[in-house]
C-alpha cells in the first residue's frame, strides 16, 4: 500500500525497465558513497533500486525512474536496513544520492524537463 491506501503494484504488473537508464548507472560515480563502507570504484557502480515508503515490497523492484548510482558495498548496506545504524546511513543520505543520480541522468539527456526554459 502506498500512502492512498491502494497498491502500488497489481499482481502481475511488471515494473517499467529502461535499459539507457540501467546502462547510465554502470561505471558511474556511486552517489551513495557510504562513509568508512564505499569501495570509491566506478567500475562496481550499479543501479540500485530504491524500495522506500511502499513504492515496492520484498522480492519486487520499482519502475527503472526509482534507481540511485551506488557500489556493490554501498549498494549491499542499502538492500539490508538492519545495516543502515551500524553504517550510519539516514533517509537523507538516500535523498541526497537520489537526487545526484537524476542530476546525472537529465545531464545524460536521460530525463527531459517539458516546458524548461
Amino acid at each position: 500500500m502506498n500512502l492512498t491506501g491502494q497498491a502500488i503494484y497489481q499482481k502481475g504488473r511488471k515494473p517499467s525497465k529502461v535499459k539507457a537508464i540501467r546502462d547510465n548507472a554502470r561505471d558511474r560515480e556511486c552517489t551513495l558513497s557510504i562513509p568508512g563502507i564505499c569501495c570509491n570504484d566506478n567500475a562496481r557502480t550499479v543501479g540500485n533500486h530504491v524500495r522506500l515508503f511502499s513504492i515496492a515490497g520484498g522480492g519486487q523492484k520499482p519502475d527503472d525512474i526509482f534507481i540511485l548510482d551506488a557500489c556493490d558495498k554501498c549498494h549491499a548496506v542499502f538492500d539490508s536496513r538492519d545495516k543502515w545504524a551500524d553504517a550510519a546511513l539516514g533517509y537523507d543520505d538516500v535523498l541526497r544520492a537520489f537526487m545526484l543520480t537524476l542530476r546525472n541522468r537529465r545531464a545524460a539527456g536521460l530525463i527531459i524537463l517539458r516546458g524548461e526554459q
